[in-house]
């Protein structure tokens, strides 16, 4: 908190209309400045008050009255998700044919993690999905997944830093993920999120390849062959699981081929696309990282899918 001067004589009888057009001139010249939403709102009260007068503002609890009407409406102007911080990374989960955003927030000191808080699935859904030991456990591996990419993306608790080329590639390859989760969760035409997760798959084996000591033009060889990196990368991490992500890529579409095709899958097969991309890209990350949050889950949990 910070602590500052108080209020001039008067001031709260300003109309709401007035303190309107205020906030809204503020914000345009907060905008102008380069500050995204999320960090407008202070601004914005910085602005209007000391155009009311004062140097300086209260915040936190002993903010003034005008200060407080002044957030007050710059945040009627923006939605939650505007305003809100935001996080590392985010994925999907599908179940039966309905997708769920599952997200990873930024996190500082000891926290604890419970996934069933970290998905935008409704109450009742979250019971539905619990009665289904299979799918709770499919749930939990694809929050395992996300979470481990998110881990070695963000350097979160015991994951190692990555190389600074590999962690580059990594943040390449979670804005693809995230653009296939969103795709899957509010687009028009869920198909478009096919081709973001396999450029996310194949930025995430070629994050591993660079943390590896593979230069660009030795990555570049394996082109979107997404089989040929990952059989580079596991020369170099006894404890990729190979096999299951061969497994895992067998049943994904070629890039190329799915770009051009006008035939594509179904709703529950690009659920089904997105996911094995997801555990890809949280295979690898586990072994740039060197840690699963999977050891801290409280009962363990045994991995079920892909």
């Amino acid at each position: 908190m910070q602590s500052f001067e108080g209020k001039r004589s008067g001031e709260e009888e300003i109309a709401d209309s007035k303190l309107f057009e205020l906030v809204v001139a503020a914000d345009e010249e907060a905008l102008a400045e380069g500050l995204s939403p999320k960090q407008r709102g202070m601004a914005t009260v910085l602005k209007v008050m000391k155009k009311l007068g004062h140097v300086f503002v209260m915040t936190g609890s002993g903010m003034s009255p005008v200060g407080e009407r002044v957030l007050a409406i710059h945040r009627s102007l923006y939605r939650g998700s505007d305003l809100a911080i935001g996080g590392i990374h985010g994925g999907i989960y599908m179940f039966r044919d309905i997708f769920a955003r599952i997200y990873i927030p930024f996190g500082y000191g000891r926290m604890s993690v419970n996934p069933f808080e970290l998905t935008d699935f409704s109450e009742a859904q979250l019971r539905w999905l619990a009665s289904r030991p299979q799918d709770e456990a499919a749930f939990h591996d694809q929050f395992i997944d996300i979470f481990d990419f998110a881990g070695a993306l963000g350097r979160l608790g015991d994951y190692k830093m990555p190389p600074k080329e590999a962690q580059e590639m990594l943040q390449l390859a979670s804005f693809q993920l995230q653009a296939a989760a969103a795709a899957l969760s509010v687009a028009f035409d869920f198909r478009g999120a096919i081709q973001s997760c396999l450029i996310g798959a194949e930025l995430s084996l070629k994050a591993g390849l660079a943390a590896h000591g593979a230069d660009e033009k030795e990555r570049r060889k394996h082109g979107h062959d997404l089989a040929s990196a990952a059989s580079a990368f596991s020369k170099g991490s006894q404890a990729f699981d190979f096999d299951r992500v061969i497994n895992t890529i067998k049943r994904l579409p070629q890039y190329v081929e799915n770009r051009y095709s006008p035939e594509q899958p179904d709703r529950m097969a690009v659920g089904h696309i997105v996911m094995g991309a997801q555990y890809i890209a949280g295979e690898v990350a586990r072994q740039i990282g060197g840690y699963s949050i999977r050891s801290a889950m409280s009962p363990p949990v045994q991995r079920t899918y892909p």
